[in-house]
């Protein structure tokens, strides 16, 4: 979990700077977390965040 929430954190932060490539970086090791916890959801997470909110 902790990891999770630091990659979150780290994903936010390049967002608001625009930096495509970190967060290109951060969502490869997301989708490597991922391929190895069954259960894990990381990288749609990250995805979603850079969705629009529904009003």
């Amino acid at each position: 979990m902790q990891f999770e929430n630091r990659l979150i954190e780290q994903y936010l932060s390049a967002l608001r700077a625009g930096d495509e490539l970190d967060m290109a970086r951060i969502e490869a090791k997301a989708a490597d977390y991922d391929a190895h916890n069954p259960e894990g959801r990381l990288l749609d997470q990250l995805v979603g965040l850079t969705q629009p909110a529904a009003a």
